[in-house]
C-alpha cells in the first residue's frame, strides 16, 4: 500500500524543474526525500505482504491498492478469527514500515507526514471495524482506496503549495 503514487512525484518533478538554483535544491532535497522514504516503505511493505503466513490475506486485499481487482472491492465476506490474528500480526510489522516512512518525511515535508499521518489513522479506524466485523472486506477495501486517491491529491496541491511559496520566497 503505498502512501504516494508516481504520478504524483511526476507531477511536483515537472513543476520544480523550473525554478531557481537556490529552490532547486530545496525541490531536489524534498523529492529526493519523498522518493527514497516511498522505495523504503514499498519494500518493507511488500516484504510483509510476501510472507508466506500471510499469503491469506492476499485473497482480500492487494499489497498495492491501484492493484485492487473487482473481487476485492465487492467482497461482502467479513473477516475470520483466523484472519483476524492474521491481520494483527501483519499490522504490526506494515505499522513498523509506516512509521519509519512518516519519520523519514517529517524533517524535509512535515505537512506531508501530517497528511499522511491522518490517511493512516483513517484507514487504522476502518481496519477495526474489519476485526470487529462491522465492515466487509471489501468495505474495508474501498475505504482504504478512498482514503489513498484523497491523500494523494492533497500531497500534490501540498507539494505545488510548497514550491510556490519557495519560489516566492527565493529560498
Amino acid at each position: 500500500m503505498e502512501a504516494i503514487s508516481r504520478p504524483v512525484l511526476a507531477a511536483a518533478i515537472a513543476l520544480l524543474t523550473g525554478c531557481a538554483a537556490q529552490t532547486d535544491h530545496q525541490a531536489d532535497t524534498v523529492l529526493s526525500t519523498m522518493n527514497g522514504a516511498q522505495q523504503s516503505l514499498n519494500a518493507c511493505i511488500s516484504d510483509t505482504y510476501n510472507d508466506p503466513q500471510f499469503e491469506p490475506l492476499g485473497t482480500h486485499m492487494p499489497m498495492n491498492m491501484r492493484g485492487v481487482s473487482m473481487d476485492q472491492l465487492t467482497d461482502e465476506q467479513f473477516a475470520t478469527d483466523d484472519e483476524i490474528t492474521m491481520l494483527m500480526a501483519y499490522e504490526e510489522t506494515a505499522q513498523a514500515c509506516r512509521k519509519a516512512y512518516l519519520d523519514e518525511l517529517r524533517p524535509v515535508v512535515p505537512t506531508v507526514a501530517a497528511l499522511t499521518a491522518a490517511a493512516y489513522s483513517r484507514n487504522q479506524g476502518d481496519l477495526e471495524d474489519l476485526m470487529k466485523k462491522k465492515l466487509s472486506w471489501g468495505g474495508y477495501i474501498k475505504g482504504v482506496v478512498g482514503t489513498y486517491r484523497d491523500l494523494n491529491s492533497k500531497v500534490e496541491a501540498e507539494l505545488k503549495r510548497v514550491t510556490r511559496l519557495r519560489h516566492f520566497r527565493g529560498l
